[in-house]
C-alpha cells in the first residue's frame, strides 16, 4: 500500500467537494424546473427542460477527475475510504442530517398553509415532491457548510 502524501489528500478533498457543489446545483436546478412545472404546468413545460439539461451536461462533467497525477479518485481506494471514515467528515454529516432532519418536520405545516392559499391542482403531490426535494438540498448545504 502507498502512501498519500498532503498535495494528494487535498486533491481527494477537492474532487470530493466540488462532486457535492454538482450534486447540489443538479437537485436546485431539477427540483426549480421540477416546482415550476407543478405550480405552472401551463406556462413554463418547455423552458424547464433546458436548465435540467444543462445541470446534466454538467454533472457528468464534474464525476470526472481533472488531473490525476498518480491519485486514484475510485471510490474502492483506500484513500476514498479514509476520507469517508474521517472523523470531521462523520461528524460534518451528522449535522447535515440533522439540519435535513429538522427542516423536514417544520417543512409540511407551513407547506400546507401556504398551498391553502394557493390554487394549486395537486397539493398533496407539491407537498411530498418539494419537502423531499428540500430535504436533499438542505441535507447537501450543510454537509458543505459544516466539512472542512
Amino acid at each position: 500500500m502507498s502512501s498519500i502524501t498532503q498535495e494528494q489528500t487535498e486533491r481527494l478533498v477537492q474532487f470530493s467537494r466540488r462532486q457535492l457543489w454538482f450534486v447540489l446545483v443538479f437537485l436546485l436546478l431539477l427540483g426549480g424546473a421540477s416546482l415550476l412545472d407543478m405550480l405552472f404546468p401551463v406556462h413554463l413545460p418547455r423552458l424547464a427542460v433546458l436548465p435540467v439539461c444543462l445541470a446534466i451536461g454538467l454533472a457528468m462533467q464534474a464525476a470526472l477527475p481533472r488531473k490525476a497525477k498518480g491519485v486514484d479518485f475510485s471510490s474502492a481506494s483506500p484513500a476514498m475510504r479514509a476520507l469517508r471514515n474521517d472523523e470531521l467528515r462523520q461528524l460534518a454529516q451528522a449535522k447535515a442530517f440533522r439540519n435535513g432532519f429538522f427542516v423536514l418536520l417544520a417543512y409540511p405545516p407551513v407547506c400546507a398553509f401556504a398551498l391553502t392559499w394557493l390554487a394549486v391542482a395537486q397539493p398533496l403531490a407539491v407537498l411530498v415532491a418539494s419537502g423531499a426535494w428540500l430535504g436533499a438540498v438542505v441535507f447537501l448545504a450543510s454537509l458543505l457548510w459544516h466539512d472542512r
